[in-house]
């Protein structure tokens, strides 16, 4: 009896295994097993020695060390290969191919007489005498003296009314000279053709100027936009786009025209006159002569953005190279703001039909210039109800422009934003990118001394007919049959990107893409798979457990 109560009270053998069981199986025991099993199959290196069993704990922290430096190396460079990829992913490069002239216009030529009023319509330098003199005028000297101020020059006179009507920009147009008076003869491709019919009235900051090869009305301005003088509406762009060019049905006469050969043979040729009586050095200074602006046609000349000069009695030979950008559709799916340009699907102006960065500033001088000084300059695009800006607004308008320009030169035209305590306008942004697809002409000139005399004598010309006439010549053509554009492209792609930061992570660390579909199996589904073969206590799979094992 003895002997059976105390078998009675010796520990169950069982209960003891199995709560051995359950501290050898538990969590932290599985965790090791199913580490060691990732180690002994993964491809990465460094991690076989990490799970080895039965390896000294030096050799353990000797390949931690490496694998972590390897880590943090591939992570820095993998880091500064996205930063690239993100921040700069455009890079403009030479197109693989040169693009012949025929598939772009021949500029626009815009030409900006020094002489601001004919002989017998207006006398400015008279007027002036009289402000300085301190005589008094009546009223309507005073208006036409006002509106004549605005297109001479701005330090002669500034005061007078802020704002001006509608009928001193009828002022300005009427005592100016007519395309007749100013273009003696013109000629394209050796063709001579009428110069008034060519060149078309348009305003500048330079007043009234004539231009030729430019869109015309109705492709230019949208509807909101009031011109007050006959801007003709021209030829039909017959489908041309600077995104786009010509479509293959243009014809070779098409408009904006463009030039069949390179040289003089494909050549536009225009004769100035001048007459000594028209000449007004009070208004526009010691040079007396004509403007020149080459521009695309569907861009608005600034004349004093950039121009070229043509003296009296002096022949300018402009020999001009196309300066073209394209952008491929690849460049399409980035932020404007980061590809540095917009298409003309993204970016609308309110008064121009097409987008071009110059354009672009140009209308953003307008609203700045309104929202400053209450009024436009007479040459701006507005609506009908806009106030048109008198001599008394000069200041204001000079310093509105001013400010336009210390803000893109601090901030650039994407993020040009006045917040100036000094500015009158706060949160002013323009976000003038340049266009994807633009056009632009660099020239090259001389000037050579221009003998019409002698050639009027050697042809018995009568001169008595054209007292004080003064002539010049320009001659404008392409330097070259062909030329290479500039083009934005993908600086790095996405395979790019891809293989640059795998071949990164290969190198460091033996790291591919199996490695992590490898990394997520043992993640998700192989642990899967063993909780339910082994159960919670045995999720590791080891081959140690007994596969008659109760699943609990």
């Amino acid at each position: 009896m003895e002997n059976q109560s105390d078998r009675k009270k010796l520990p169950d053998i069982s209960d003891f295994r199995r709560r051995q069981e359950t501290v050898k199986f538990g969590f932290r025991w599985n965790l090791i097993k199913y580490f060691r099993q990732y180690t002994n199959r993964t491809g990465i290196h460094g991690f076989l020695y990490l799970g080895e069993e039965k390896r000294p704990i030096f050799e353990r922290i000797f390949w931690s060390f490496w694998l972590g430096i390897s880590i943090i190396l591939c992570s820095v460079l993998t880091f500064k290969t996205w930063e690239k990829w993100d921040s700069s992913p455009v890079i403009v490069s030479f197109s693989k191919a040169p693009t012949s002239i025929w598939k772009i216009p021949f500029p626009a030529v815009t030409i900006c007489p020094y002489t601001k009023s004919t002989y017998g319509m207006y006398n400015y330098t008279e007027s002036l005498n009289k402000f300085m003199d301190g005589v008094n005028f009546t009223e309507a000297e005073a208006k036409n003296f006002s509106a004549s101020s605005l297109v001479c020059d701005n330090y002669l006179y500034s005061e007078g009314n802020k704002t001006i009507g509608l009928d001193a920009i009828d002022h300005i147009t009427a005592i100016a000279p007519e395309v007749k008076n100013i273009l003696f003869q013109c000629r394209w491709d050796l063709h001579p053709e009428n110069c008034s019919v060519t060149f078309r009235k348009i305003l500048t900051e330079d007043g009234l100027c004539y231009t030729s090869n430019m869109l015309g009305r109705k492709e230019f301005f949208n509807d909101n936009v009031y011109l007050h003088y006959d801007m003709a509406e021209g030829e039909s762009s017959q489908g041309w786009s600077l995104q786009d060019g010509y479509p293959d049905t243009a014809n070779k006469d098409s408009f904006p025209r463009r030039a069949k050969f390179a040289g003089f043979t494909g050549s536009q040729v225009f004769v100035l006159t001048d007459f000594d009586q028209n000449l007004d050095y009070s208004c526009k200074g010691p040079i007396q002569g004509v403007k020149i602006i080459l521009h695309n046609p569907a861009e608005m000349p600034r004349v004093r953005a950039n121009y070229l000069q043509a003296p009296l009695n002096e022949e300018l030979l402009v020999i001009i190279t196309p300066d073209m950008m394209t952008t491929s559709d690849a460049v399409h799916k980035y932020n404007p703001h980061k590809r540095e340009c917009f298409f003309p699907n993204e970016r609308h102006l309110s008064f121009f039909q097409v987008y071009t960065q110059q354009n672009c500033e140009f209308e953003c001088l307008t609203n700045y210039t309104l929202a400053k000084c209450g009024c436009v300059a007479f040459y701006m695009p507005y609506e009908k109800s806009t106030p048109i800006c008198g001599p008394g607004s000069m200041k204001c308008m000079l310093e509105a422009e001013s400010e336009l320009i210390s803000q893109t030169v601090n901030y650039g035209p994407s993020e040009m934003k006045l917040d100036d305590e000094s500015s009158d306008v706060h949160g002013f942004v323009c976000d003038c990118l340049p266009a994807c697809s633009s056009l632009a002409y660099n020239a090259e000139f001389s000037q050579s001394r221009f003998n019409w005399r002698e050639l009027f004598m050697a042809f018995r010309e009568n001169m008595s007919e054209l007292p004080g006439v003064q002539f010049s010549r320009v001659t404008i053509y392409f330097k070259e049959s062909q030329f290479i554009p500039s083009e934005k492209n993908e600086l790095i792609g996405v395979a790019d990107f891809l293989a640059n930061c795998g071949g990164i992570i290969g190198l460091f660390i033996g790291f591919s893409f199996l490695s992590l579909i490898e990394l997520i199996y043992f993640l998700s589904l192989r642990l899967v798979c063993n909780l339910k073969m082994y159960g919670k206590r045995h999720w590791s799979g080891s081959s140690t457990c007994d596969s008659n094992r109760a699943i609990y």
